[in-house]
């Protein structure tokens, strides 16, 4: 056990030495091409692919022509009453003599229906699972993408709240100055003081998520977990607006590729069961052989052999019947597969295409009301400054900005989010961010 530590303790830090370390600045692209490269979801689809088509290179070999070299040098005995062979005066035993066979063999399907209908199975196979590679790249993009916003989000929000914390503690300085020229009093310098402290406070909250938020990002691509770098690339808050609906369905069915994935599984399917069902069929098979056969290989002749076979099943106690059961049962599923697809992405369509809608009012009401809010500061901070009020006023409108850029850093998120869930929907998630 004390051998195996150091072990391990070696192994880990290779693995963490072979991370990607990530840039100071780091953009969406970077960080899509860092995840894409290191992601296991990608990997065990790579892996996966690597397994279906090695089985359709075995399926496929059935079909093609199959040669070999078969040698054999011996030396034997033979008991001819074994063979029912039983001659008067003369011993049984024969031999020792040598025998030697080298030959080259050649066999060749010339009619096989369910060979055929295998492989064109486990060509759907890998083509399902193709696709299946592409959606795990979709669903990394979106991961990505979503990772990246938060990021964004949370810088957006510590760095608004710092402007609102240098706000607020011009207005305390300003309190302060009117307090000494008797114009203000200590309660206002009390009001400001804690309006400073509040805002601080709530932008150290803020440091803090956008800390754990990077965190989360570099774990997400498995690079060097560290928050040693920022996130400024506003390419994933995405731009365009929505299409319409039918034409958006439509394509995200043609396009996506785990809907093309389950296609082709239903293909698969149909083409075991023909497989199956073909098992009934006779099948027609050519073999040749050609070599030398004799005593050694000094002493031999040439000799071959032509066969031409027919195989036919009469009686194969209900396996068949069970093999195509089991394999209607599987066509059943992958198209019920199918069918839950089907009405997934359209969900995911119209959901996405409403968030984004829904995003861009609410975008375009919150930039409005941050604009009216700022208008506001200035308005109460004059009125203070000429004595008409004292600074609740200015307190007040600095709460009501601070809920409007919340708002609208929120409202952003969202929409890039939504933008992010319809390239998803669509099918074009890698594409639209890796521009």
């Amino acid at each position: 056990m004390k051998r195996l530590f150091p072990i391990l303790l070696l192994a880990t830090s290779a693995m963490a030495q072979n991370r990607a370390t990530l840039p100071a600045d780091l953009t969406l692209i970077q960080a899509l091409e860092i995840a894409l490269a290191n992601s296991t979801t990608l990997r065990e689809a790579q892996a996966n692919l690597q397994t279906t088509s090695g089985q359709y290179e075995q399926y496929r070999s059935a079909l093609l022509p199959q040669v070999g070299v078969v040698a054999r040098q011996g030396y034997l005995t033979m008991n001819l009453i074994g063979f029912g062979i039983d001659i008067l005066d003369q011993p049984s035993l024969i031999g020792p003599f040598a025998s030697m066979d080298a030959r080259v063999i050649f066999t060749q399907d010339l009619f096989n229906i369910a060979n055929i209908r295998s492989w064109q199975s486990y060509s759907s196979h890998r083509d399902s699972s193709r696709y299946l590679v592409e959606n795990a790249r979709e669903t990394v993009a979106l991961n990505v993408v979503g990772a990246y916003l938060h990021a964004l989000r949370a810088k957006a929000s510590r760095d608004t709240l710092a402007d609102q914390t240098s706000l607020g503690a011009e207005l305390y300085q300003l309190t302060a100055d009117r307090l000494k020229q008797g114009a203000a009093s200590e309660l206002d310098a009390n009001r400001a003081k804690q309006q400073v402290n509040s805002v601080e406070q709530q932008r150290q909250e803020a440091e803090q998520s956008y800390v754990a938020a990077k965190l989360n990002l570099a774990n997400l691509l498995q690079a060097n977990i560290t928050a040693n770098f920022e996130v400024s690339d506003e390419a994933a808050y995405g731009s365009g607006v929505t299409m319409d609906h039918e034409a958006t369905v439509r394509a995200a069915l043609a396009s996506r590729p785990d809907y093309r994935a389950a296609e082709a599984a239903v293909k698969a399917a149909e083409s075991q069961l023909a497989s199956v069902k073909a098992t009934r069929l006779p099948a027609f098979r050519l073999r040749f052989s050609d070599g030398q056969s004799g005593g050694t290989p000094a002493h031999n002749v040439n000799t071959y052999n032509v066969q031409g076979m027919i195989e036919v099943p009469i009686f194969t106690g209900g396996r068949i019947r069970g093999e195509i059961h089991e394999a209607e049962g599987t066509l059943r599923e992958a198209v019920i597969a199918l069918d839950k697809n089907r009405s997934q992405i359209e969900t995911d369509v119209l959901t996405a295409m409403s968030g984004v809608e829904w995003a861009l009012k609410e975008t375009e009401t919150s930039a409005q009301n941050v604009t009216l809010s700022r208008q506001e500061v200035e308005l109460t901070r004059a009125r203070f400054l000429q004595g008409v009020t004292d600074n609740t006023e200015v307190v007040n409108a600095q709460d009501r900005l601070s809920k409007a850029n919340d708002a609208q850093i929120r409202a952003l998120y969202t929409l890039g989010l939504a933008r992010a869930n319809l390239a998803r929907a669509v099918g074009g998630a890698e594409r639209a961010y890796r521009k």
